[in-house]
């Protein structure tokens, strides 16, 4: 496996207006930095803290691509190689469950999976992690952020943060489609094997068309 990749510098946004707190299903919390009501449908960006070794199991989002950036490396990437575009098959119920890559995320390293594809990633470290997420578009059709509030916890601040709640659990499935997501409950739902290797299918990491949507945004800010 090659230990060489490209530093992406991640722009700084300005916060739009401000947004509860969410305290996901795994004990991550969401900081919605901007969101489309406020770049005109354009991203969500939200920067997540992961607690050790957790992390959403595999899931295809039908509405909305996904960048993962992280400012210290820490997590593992998992991506399946064929695309679902249909709410009503996904893996194991339909079509054959996927072999998935695991990607070991270095610091300042950008990864982009689109739309259709199986995904998730977990803390592969001991300590609370930082994970950067960007979803494109984020209108009204396609937002997930109303997904991550009503399965989640809202919190107004960071001291009252608990432990997730196990309701929780049972609705980032349960409301999933709602949203145009396809959520397992469990890592083997969805796949049959790993491979812990960079394949040569594994999209690029889409960096100039994130940047654009964050510079638009920086420029329309200034």
């Amino acid at each position: 496996m090659s230990t060489e990749y490209e530093i992406f510098d991640f722009p700084d946004v300005e916060p739009g207006p401000e947004k509860p707190l969410v305290l996901g299903p795994a004990g991550e919390v969401f900081n919605f930095v901007q969101t489309g009501e406020s770049n005109g449908g354009k991203f969500l960006f939200s920067k997540l803290t992961v607690p050790p070794h957790v992390g959403p199991p595999p899931h295809i989002h039908h509405r909305t691509d996904e960048w993962f950036y992280a400012p210290n490396g820490g997590f593992s990437i998992f991506m399946g190689p064929n695309e679902f575009p249909d709410l009503d098959i996904t893996p194991g119920d339909g079509a054959e469950k996927e072999t998935v890559a695991m990607l070991p995320m270095r610091p300042k390293e950008l990864l982009y999976v689109p739309r259709n594809y199986t995904h998730g990633f977990v803390n592969t470290t001991n300590v609370n992690q930082e994970m950067w997420l960007v979803w494109s578009p984020d209108t009204p059709e396609s937002s997930i952020l109303p997904y991550f509030m009503n399965a989640g916890k809202v919190v107004t601040s960071k001291q009252d943060i608990t432990e997730p709640e196990f309701l929780s659990r049972i609705r980032l499935v349960s409301m999933a489609r709602d949203y145009g997501i396809n959520q397992s409950a469990d890592f083997w739902d969805f796949v049959k094997g790993v491979v812990e290797d960079r394949p040569e299918w594994l999209p690029s990491d889409s960096r100039g068309r994130l940047l654009n949507l964050l510079h638009d945004e920086i420029e329309a800010q200034a």
